[in-house]
């Protein structure tokens, strides 16, 4: 009975790790609807302009897609990092049992795990509080996503790397070469996207038209990368549940 429990269990790990790539497969085609939408009800907005992601998803009826499509993607958020708690828990207490000191990458661990969800938490936040229904919480809370979403793949990839400094597995399970590229991505793309941000107002008349091109073109980009992110760890945490499974299996 108990090792039907923990097969059963185990398959669902296995099932559920699907959230993954769903943030993105979901979320990115989402926002790029959203757009369309957008387009096709106000077309006067993108005569010589390019609307921002949040201002797509400002008014009726790109706003009511665009929050149902971010509420399935923040389940599938928070799903992703609750998969990475149970995952390295195991991986912490299998180590600890062999004499391996953890203490310091459970702390980070879990605290990027905390942080992934409280952005997940802040996206819906952004979605249910648009520019037009709720500026202020809109843009506070877009802040707070960026921030916690940044820092917990900062911590994150930083828990990773520590682990690996402690123990010697093989190379390549941990996907860190992808994780690495997807936050430099970030890192780059957003100091462009401030930039622009802080000098498109300087542009001449003639130039603002593809200055905001390139401006909402960079958001996007920063956009894509955070919903990229989860995606990374895909490989691993089916891998994972997959071992698991199989452990479970001879027992």
């Amino acid at each position: 009975m108990q090792q039907a429990t923990q097969s059963a269990r185990v398959s669902w790990g296995e099932r559920l790790s699907w959230c993954l790539p769903l943030v993105f497969v979901i979320g990115v085609p989402s926002v790029l609807i959203t757009r369309l939408i957008f387009l096709h009800y106000f077309p006067d907005r993108f005569v010589n302009d390019s609307p921002t992601i949040s201002e797509t998803a400002s008014r009726w009826p790109s706003d009511i897609f665009f929050e149902w499509t971010m509420a399935l993607v923040t389940l599938f958020i928070i799903v992703s990092w609750s998969l990475n708690i149970v995952r390295n828990r195991r991986r912490l207490f299998h180590f600890a049992r062999a004499g391996v000191p953890v203490k310091g990458p459970a702390i980070l661990f879990a605290l990027a795990s905390a942080l992934g969800i409280a952005a997940g938490l802040f996206l819906m936040l952004v979605a249910i509080f648009n520019l037009h229904d709720g500026h202020d919480v809109h843009m506070y809370g877009s802040w707070a996503f960026y921030i916690s979403q940044a820092l917990a793949i900062t911590i994150d990839i930083l828990f990773v790397l520590w682990l690996r400094r402690l123990v010697d597995e093989p190379s390549g399970r941990d996907g860190i070469v992808s994780r690495v590229l997807v936050a430099a991505g970030i890192f780059l793309g957003s100091w462009f996207f401030l930039y622009m941000y802080e000098t498109k107002g300087l542009a001449a008349p003639d130039h603002k038209y593809a200055i905001q091109l390139v401006y909402v073109g960079s958001e996007y980009f920063v956009a894509t990368m955070f919903l990229a992110y989860p995606m990374t760890a895909f490989a691993e945490m089916r891998r994972h549940f997959r071992e698991l499974a199989g452990a479970s299996g001879q027992e």
